[in-house]
């Protein structure tokens, strides 16, 4: 899934590449953080592995990290690490962003038509290339995709609609439908999400929010209504499978007027989405993750913010943290971190936050791994990369 156009071309420069740096970084939202190397929530140590896989269009180019892979108490780029061959690297070849379906696969829509398949190796992290699906994808165009949470289908949307795709026990895809796409709102969407019980697919084109029911045994889309979007551009599912909660990216490049809100969308019984609530944020939202966790009843919620209002100037704002509760749809009021970034994604655990951006105390720090506490709370213990895209998918060890 990717994030729109604007925030899609700053790939930052292929000289820093995931080049190492080495120092420590600390903050929190919701609570107070530690900041000594190699702790995590407890304090105990990290448990478990993590993997980042980037898409460097500019380059045609993967590369990986990893969090504390070998239990080797850090998150670095992956020693010996081969990247799969590499892409064309013209301006046409734009993917879509990357997503994992059962810890296993890695899968990419990319504007020379085609979407890309890999398997991953649950000991080196190394992936291996599978067979692609040539779906004519348009060029100069990011062609969104999302993932059913139960593993069994990936979804790809342009213009001519939603491509359902089943995934085969070997990680192959296969195009359902009879190779069709199935019928969307007839304009390129910017995002695709699933509801977080696999029961709904949401299509949002930044005019029109289109919803849809899908067949657990064979994908097969229904529509099940169309809202107006108000503008959003990116939206994200939570635990419990109520709501939507989206953004506008509404950033005030190129004059545009800021949209601070974070949208919340209840979910109706058939799928269809409700009129959403707006709730205003002290910053300028580019980007929302959810918390697979939910502690006492509530979920933790993170706006990734940047103000693109100044002329010429990209300007980064920090993370906002904040509570929802599921059982009435409402956002805490937020919390201000330390960390500057405008994307940020959780592995499946919801141990980790991967985010590029940089912190108070680190400019242009690279790639933060950030830990989540029990109360919300972001630290970053561990030591950051060097730059690297804003196009990325995170998982934890197979």
């Amino acid at each position: 899934m990717k994030v729109r156009a604007l925030l899609v071309s700053i790939v930052l420069p292929a000289t820093m590449w995931l080049a190492g740096c080495g120092h420590y970084v600390c903050g929190a939202t919701f609570g107070n953080s530690t900041c000594a190397s190699g702790s995590n929530n407890s304090g105990g140590g990290l448990s478990g592995s993590a993997y980042v896989y980037f898409m460097n269009d500019r380059a045609g180019q993967m590369a990986a990290l990893a969090v504390n892979l070998n239990n080797s108490q850090t998150f670095a780029p992956i020693a010996n690490w081969v990247p799969p061959p590499s892409l064309c690297s013209n301006l046409a070849c734009v993917d879509g962003g990357l997503v994992i379906v059962n810890k296993a696969y890695v899968y990419m829509p990319y504007g020379d038509g085609n979407v890309y398949a890999y398997g991953i190796n649950a000991t080196t992290a190394a992936l291996t290339v599978l067979p692609n699906v040539n779906l004519n994808l348009p060029q100069f165009v990011a062609s969104p995709i999302a993932a059913d949470p139960a593993g069994k289908y990936v979804f790809v949307g342009d213009a001519s609609g939603i491509y359902v795709m089943s995934v085969g026990s070997t990680g192959t895809l296969t195009v359902t439908n009879n190779g069709l796409p199935f019928a969307a709102t007839g304009s390129q969407p910017t995002y695709l999400t699933t509801d977080a019980l696999g029961k709904y697919l949401y299509l949002t084109d930044g005019t029109n929010i289109a919803s849809f029911s899908y067949s657990s045994s064979t994908g097969a889309l229904t529509s099940v209504g169309t809202i107006a979007a108000q503008q959003v551009l990116m939206f994200t599912s939570e635990p419990s499978g109520k709501y939507l909660l989206g953004v506008a990216q509404a950033n005030g490049a190129g004059g545009t007027a800021l949209d601070n809100n974070v949208y919340v969308f209840p979910i109706g019984s058939t799928g269809a989405l409700a009129a959403p609530t707006a709730v205003s944020t002290p910053q300028t939202p580019s980007f929302i993750s959810v918390s697979p966790n939910v502690v006492s009843g509530s979920e933790f919620v993170y706006t990734f913010n940047q103000d693109d209002s100044s002329t010429g100037t990209t300007s980064l704002e920090p993370i906002l943290g904040f509570s929802f509760d599921p059982s009435t749809g409402t956002l805490s009021a937020p919390t201000t971190s330390t960390f500057l970034s405008s994307i940020g994604k959780f592995d499946q655990s919801g141990n980790f936050l991967i985010s590029p951006g940089q912190s108070a105390t680190a400019h242009a720090a690279g790639v933060l791994a950030l830990e989540v506490t029990n109360t919300g709370a972001l630290e970053n213990n561990l030591p950051t990369t060097g730059a690297t895209s804003l196009s990325f998918a995170v998982t934890d060890e197979p």
